[in-house]
């Protein structure tokens, strides 16, 4: 009888965690479906993941150079003044 008792016990556990890994699965696709659709981390827009560009400004000591050449580096960045 306490055999009996005890088997009925451990197949009710089975059970019980067979439940837990199906639920578990599917969380888990759920995730992966999720994160297919939208990257995540910082800066993700839509389907880009990362960052956007750094904007090309002249950085607070370049700004203290005579005009002549802040024109000069500018040109370098790609940018009229």
């Amino acid at each position: 009888m306490q055999k009996l008792e005890q088997y009925r016990n451990e197949t009710s556990q089975r059970k019980r965690l067979d439940e837990i890994h199906l639920k578990v699965e599917l969380l888990r696709y759920k995730l992966k479906e999720r994160k297919a659709k939208m990257p995540m981390g910082k800066g993700t827009y839509g389907t880009t993941k990362g960052r956007p560009p750094a904007k090309k400004k002249m950085t607070a000591k370049q700004k203290t150079l005579p005009a002549s050449l802040q024109k000069k580096i500018m040109a370098s960045k790609g940018k009229k003044k």
